[in-house]
């Protein structure tokens, strides 16, 4: 990767000041298999071309109130996530030996026990890496991930120790990148695309598939990604004397669209699934999906609707928090001229966030029957964080701090997330309980929980609805303590 960069500052009136730039950059991801493909995305210098936009005007011309805006595009770059797992970066080597003794300690990874049952033409091991990649694992016309931010505002003066800022925000996803299954000259392919976009503009329904029902899904539009943020944010600062600093901000916002993002919170895995995501280059999972273009986004037409037919399911996203309040507050207390001590306290209380009802399906999927935040949402999030510090100055530019960083001083558990699996699936599949949509027009819309009832789970007594659904099981971090020691010089 090339990065190109140009910007000028241009102060065309005494009291107005613009600001003009350009970012370019080429992006070439290799294959981790050469011998299929040599590169899995190559984008240009024209195909990252990013400009920037900004102005400040000094409105009485005496530094007290400063008015703002701008306007930048941003492009993102092509998660390793992606180019690991579709692209031949997992390695998996599987072995295959007779048992030729009863030694147990011989078995372990490089203990090679016994013969190599294999044949010749394949060797010692089978490379199990993702081969099917191709020249049609990539749509040709694809376009990097970018998004467009603007924000504007204004910032006052009140006297010589307080300000006031008031910003807008706002910030539009233009398109994402992800695996969608497409038509490519009557053959079904399994592609990375922008949705909505060159070859993946149509969605596949049901009625391609071989022997489709007469009650299938027709082939649709893609909805393409949306995900747009905007926020007003109001804050004013003020030092006092005798080493008082405090400042206070209230964010009102709302996180809009049909695609959770790259770390992707529609897919969450709490501890009580039992299972999480992998995560490369880490040795246990995460809660929620990593970065990655490959999410269950666009995997299947089922996905994209909810349960009274309506295609691209839209609605305030699972991370959305409209109501945020900050507040902090500091003192600074100047001993003997050569040793100080300073403490500061935290508070931050914001809105829960929206929980979404999913049904798990045959295909392993959990789809939005009731679109998103039907559930409501969790409680609000409150925090108090503290610290304390204290420097010792031992001469010339030389100093030794002590500090003590107390999290969640507290110890607020507030519930984050309910379990919001109606039937059993969540983690691990349970085929018996799980609804099958392969047959049902859904556009037409489809009653799950009659579908739930006919289950082979269900009509066996074992109960195809999980009991956890709408419990509490996801919980804020408790009290953490943390000591510092730092010498500066």
């Amino acid at each position: 990767m090339h990065n190109l960069y140009i910007q000028d500052q241009w102060r065309i009136h005494p009291r107005l000041t613009l600001t003009l730039g350009l970012r370019t950059e080429n992006e070439v991801v290799p294959s981790f298999r050469r011998d299929i493909q040599d590169f899995a995305f190559k984008f240009g210098f024209q195909d990252k071309l990013a400009p920037r936009l900004g102005a400040s005007f000094d409105l009485f011309g005496d530094g007290r109130v400063k008015l703002y805006t701008s306007w930048g595009r941003y492009f993102d770059w092509v998660k390793y996530e992606l180019s690991r797992g579709t692209f031949g970066g997992d390695i998996w080597q599987r072995y295959y030996r007779t048992l030729d003794t009863l030694d147990v300690a011989s078995l372990y990874l490089n203990g090679f026990p016994g013969r190599n049952i294999w044949n010749d033409t394949q060797g010692s091991f089978r490379d199990l890496r993702v081969p099917s990649f191709g020249n049609l694992a990539v749509d040709p016309d694809i376009r990097p991930m970018s998004t467009d931010l603007f924000n504007a505002g204004v910032e006052l003066q009140l006297g010589p120790r307080t300000v006031f800022r008031g910003n807008y925000v706002h910030n539009n996803l233009r398109r994402t990148m992800e695996d969608i299954g497409v038509l490519i000259d009557g053959d079904e392919h399994y592609i990375q695309a922008n949705p909505g976009e060159g070859a993946a503009a149509t969605m596949l329904g049901t009625c391609n598939e071989h022997n489709a029902p007469p009650n299938c899904t027709p082939d649709f539009p893609t909805p393409r990604a949306q995900r747009t943020y905007d926020a007003m944010e109001l804050s004013i600062t003020r030092r006092f004397g005798r080493g008082f600093f405090g400042s206070a901000s209230y964010v009102l916002s709302r996180l809009y669209g049909n695609y959770a993002g790259l770390s992707n919170s529609d897919e969450i895995s709490t501890p009580t699934t039992g299972v999480s995501s992998g995560t490369s280059q880490q040795e246990s999972g995460s809660i929620a999906r990593p970065g990655t273009n490959t999410t269950r986004g666009w995997d299947l037409a089922e996905y994209l609707f909810d349960s009274r037919g309506h295609v691209d399911v839209a609605g305030r996203l699972a991370t959305d928090r409209p109501h945020a309040f900050k507040l902090y507050g500091s003192k600074t207390f100047d001993w003997t001229g050569r040793n100080a001590s300073d403490i500061g306290l935290f508070l931050y209380a914001a809105s829960g966030t929206p929980l979404s009802t999913v049904v798990n399906t045959s295909n392993s999927i959990g789809v939005f029957v009731n679109g998103r935040g039907d559930m409501g949402r969790s409680p609000w999030l409150t925090q108090t964080d503290a610290v304390v510090g204290h420097e010792f100055r031992l001469g010339e530019g030389k100093r030794l701090r002590f500090e003590f960083n107390a999290l969640n001083l507290f110890n607020q558990k507030t519930a984050r997330n309910r379990f919001n699996s109606l039937n059993r699936g969540a983690g691990l599949d349970e085929e018996n309980s799980a609804i099958d949509l392969t047959h049902i027009n859904l556009f037409n819309g489809y009653d799950y929980r009659a579908m739930l009832n006919r289950t082979a789970d269900q009509l066996s007594g074992r109960g195809a609805y999980d009991p956890r659904y709408g419990l509490s099981d996801l919980f804020n971090p408790g009290f953490q303590g943390r000591f510092l020691v730092k010498f500066i010089f």
